[in-house]
C-alpha cells in the first residue's frame, strides 16, 4: 500500500461519519442499520477517559469498544451486516498523536490480560476470549491485529479487527461472525482502514 500521511486536524464526530466507507464497498448483501453510525456528535470532547485501558475490565471494555468514554476528542462507530456477519469500522481521534498511539498500544496490553473471562450483555451471558499481536503497517503506519471469540447467550463470536494509529487519529475495521460463522475477510481489514484513513486525509482537507 502506498503510504498516507499522519491523519491531522480536529474534526467532530459528525464530521467523522463521511471517513465511514458506504455499502458499496462491501459485497452484495450487506446493509447499514437504520439507526445510522455512533458519534460522540456535532462538538469536539475534552476531559479524562471514562474508561481507562490499563485498569477497566476486560467485559466493560467488549461493551464499551465503539462508544465514546475512552478521552478521544471525537469518535464514530459504523457497521454493515449481512446474515450472522458484519463488517466494523471505528475512528477514534485524540487531542495528540501520542494519545492516540498510547489508545492502540493499550489495547493490545489489554488482550493480553483477557485470555479468558465472563461477560453479561443484553440480558445474556458468556465467556470470551481476547488476543493481540503486532501487525504488518498500513500506509506506514503501525497496527495491532485484534481478536475476539468466545460464546454469549450460547451463540458463539469471532470478531477479527485491526488497529491502526496514524497521527491524531487510531482507526479498526474488521470482520464479525455471529452463531459459529467465520468473520468475513473480503474486503481485507487491512484494505477497509486503507480506505477510512484516505478518506479521513480527504475530509480533513476540505475542513
Amino acid at each position: 500500500m502506498t503510504p498516507l500521511a499522519a491523519a491531522s486536524g480536529q474534526l467532530s464526530g459528525t464530521q467523522l461519519e463521511s471517513v465511514l466507507l458506504p455499502v458499496s464497498n462491501f459485497p452484495d448483501g450487506y446493509a447499514s442499520p437504520t439507526t445510522g453510525p455512533i458519534t460522540s456528535g456535532d462538538s469536539l470532547t475534552s476531559g479524562a477517559a471514562t474508561y481507562k485501558l490499563a485498569t477497566m475490565s476486560c467485559a466493560t471494555f467488549v461493551q464499551k469498544l465503539g462508544a465514546v468514554g475512552f478521552g478521544e476528542t471525537a469518535m464514530v462507530s459504523g457497521s454493515v451486516s449481512a446474515l450472522y456477519q458484519a463488517f466494523d469500522e471505528l475512528v477514534y481521534q485524540f487531542a495528540t498523536a501520542a494519545e492516540a498511539s498510547s489508545f492502540v498500544s493499550g489495547i493490545q496490553q489489554l488482550a493480553g490480560r483477557c485470555g479468558s473471562f465472563s461477560v453479561k450483555a443484553n440480558g445474556a451471558s458468556g465467556t470470551l476470549s481476547l488476543k493481540a499481536s503486532t501487525g504488518a503497517p498500513v500506509g506506514g503506519h503501525p497496527t495491532v491485529n485484534f481478536g475476539e471469540t468466545g460464546t454469549l447467550g450460547g451463540n458463539k463470536v469471532n470478531l477479527d479487527l485491526v488497529f491502526c494509529a496514524s497521527g491524531v487519529d487510531a482507526f479498526a475495521a474488521g470482520g464479525v461472525g455471529s452463531a459459529g460463522s467465520a468473520a468475513p475477510n473480503v474486503p481485507t481489514k487491512e484494505t477497509i482502514v486503507y480506505d477510512l484513513m484516505r478518506r479521513q486525509l480527504a475530509v480533513a482537507e476540505l475542513d
